[in-house]
């Protein structure tokens, strides 16, 4: 019984630390983005455009759309202009993408994260890529349980 739960905990530790390895990465990623300065920014233009479908291993198309943004922003005294809309990029559904682009009609003032040290860089929406990163750390917690535990029931 103890040889059960010492390999189940190990098997257990090993996809915890095969999740954790990449969402510290991207944590790291992320709270690099978080430091980037915001500034006002105005949009241009906004617009849903219909993508190719995606098809399905079972020959299932999928509708997908995309955002296509442009504003302006200013910065160290330079005008400069940018069109990427969220990092990472997402493509939607169609009531998606139509409710962010009502979110940014032309004209409006929108907050603008940019690069400091590479102003093409900008976005106006940064989503968080650091999904599983406690996850990860709860199961290796799990698995380490599980291989003291079996560790302890081999002695017994």
């Amino acid at each position: 019984m103890g040889m059960n739960f010492f390999l189940l905990g190990l098997v257990v530790a090993f996809f915890g630390i095969s999740m954790f390895l990449p969402a510290r990465n991207a944590r790291k990623h992320d709270q690099t983005l978080k430091a980037w300065p915001a500034v006002e920014g105005t949009v241009i233009s906004c617009e849903v455009k219909d993508l190719p479908p995606l098809v399905t291993k079972l020959g299932k198309q999928v509708l997908q759309y995309d955002v296509m943004i442009k504003y302006q922003f200013r910065t160290g005294g330079q005008l400069h202009f940018g069109s990427s809309l969220s990092i990472p990029r997402y493509l939607y559904k169609k009531t998606e993408a139509e409710n962010i682009a009502a979110r940014f009609p032309a004209g409006a003032s929108v907050a603008v994260h940019h690069n400091p040290d590479d102003i093409q860089e900008c976005y106006l929406i940064m989503y968080p890529s650091a999904k599983y990163y406690r996850t990860s750390i709860v199961i290796i917690a799990a698995g380490a349980l599980l291989v003291v535990l079996g560790f302890l029931t081999g002695l017994i």
